[in-house]
């Protein structure tokens, strides 16, 4: 649970001050609502068992509150809901299914021990169609938009460090020896994707910056969730560094050529992490730490490789489908961007009668 918070608090420290409550309150929305749908209806597509239910609703919450951060300061918040119930129900759920709870991906073969694919990958597929659909902000390219407290967003990512620790390695407690491998391999795929994060960051722009480094941690986190439970620690040390490089060049280079405002780099960070972290574990899953998993391509079996492979396509091409299908489809009843004076003057303001500083 500790994740969720913390991504309020590194999405909130990463925008305008005046957009700085909205930032942070709709991860806290979809904490508050996802669970409830997901009880109510949405679980019955997905998994069963009341408890195994709730831990997946509490994912499908994380997913959703990954996906605003490529919709921050300019999108309404009823739009957000009414999106996001649609989206969790009829997107999250059945990939959810497909991966965890037996459908026709599992019995492939598919590997995702926490989320790789149902969490992150269709979280940024998500942010990138949405981002899109919802064009960039006013004065995106031109204007200044620098985050407007650093040490808010470092707060924020240790908190998604430590409560990623928690979630990924807590899917292995049926085996605690699983569970312990997954702790290793979570801290050294964060660790060295950090470094490698600060170090291409240190010679690309001659200095390092704290931002940098937990970027690359977060971008770690992503990459491990799918293979945390599979792979041994220098394999996760390969995971992290292809994390912390992969996800540095997809947000400063290919954004910028593209020209998409993903605000806070959903895409770059979970959409690609999550894909790489998918692909990686069908390279380097191997049966000496996980029996109840499977071996990769470098361990003598390229099926797993392929199996991933097809994962991330399907994933990729069901999310990005459906997810354009329902905004566009719920653009013509409902709008989804706040008007201009709305957007200059703050989210906070217009969307809550509130300020975050005074």
């Amino acid at each position: 649970m500790l994740t969720l918070p913390g991504v309020a608090l590194f999405y909130g420290g990463m925008v305008r001050k005046k957009n700085v409550v909205n930032t942070m309150g709709l991860p806290l929305l979809a904490t508050a609502a996802v669970p409830l749908l997901w009880l109510g209806w949405a679980r019955a597509t997905a998994v069963e068992g009341a408890s195994a239910g709730l831990s997946t609703g509490l994912s499908g919450a994380l997913a959703l509150a990954l996906v605003t951060g490529a919709l921050v300061e300019r999108v309404r918040v009823i739009f957000f809901l009414v999106f996001g119930s649609l989206w969790v129900t009829l997107v999250f759920a059945p990939v959810a299914q497909w991966l965890w709870g037996g459908g026709w991906l599992s019995r492939l073969g598919c590997l995702d021990f926490a989320g790789g694919a149902v969490i992150h990958v269709s979280a940024g597929v998500a942010a990138l169609a949405s981002a899109v659909l919802v064009s960039p902000r006013r004065g995106y390219g031109r204007t200044e938009m620098a985050p407007h407290a650093l040490p808010l967003a470092i707060g924020g990512a240790s908190f998604m460090w430590m409560g990623w620790v928690g979630f990924t390695s807590g899917r292995g407690v049926a085996t605690i020896t699983v569970a312990a491998g997954a702790l290793v391999a979570i801290q050294v795929a964060a660790a060295s994707a950090a470094l490698a994060w600060t170090m291409v960051e240190w010679i690309q722009r001659d200095k390092p910056t704290a931002l940098g480094t937990v970027s690359g941690a977060v971008a770690g986190l992503v990459a491990i969730a799918p293979a945390a439970g599979y792979v041994s620690p220098l394999s996760a040390l390969v995971i992290g560094v292809g994390a912390g490089g992969f996800c540095y060049m997809v947000v400063n280079y290919v954004k910028p050529i593209l020209g998409y405002d993903d605000s806070l780099d959903v895409f770059g960070m979970h959409g690609i992490g999550g894909t790489w972290g998918m692909i990686a574990t069908g390279l380097f899953a191997t049966t000496t730490v996980n029996p109840d998993g499977s071996d990769g391509l470098f361990y003598g079996y390229p099926y797993q490789f392929g199996a991933q492979v097809l994962a991330v396509l399907v994933v990729w091409a069901y999310t990005g489908t459906m997810t354009i299908l329902l905004f566009k489809g719920l653009q013509l009843v409902l709008p989804a961007r706040v008007d201009a004076e709305a957007e200059v003057s703050g989210l906070d303001l217009s969307q809550h009668g509130e300020k975050g500083y005074s």
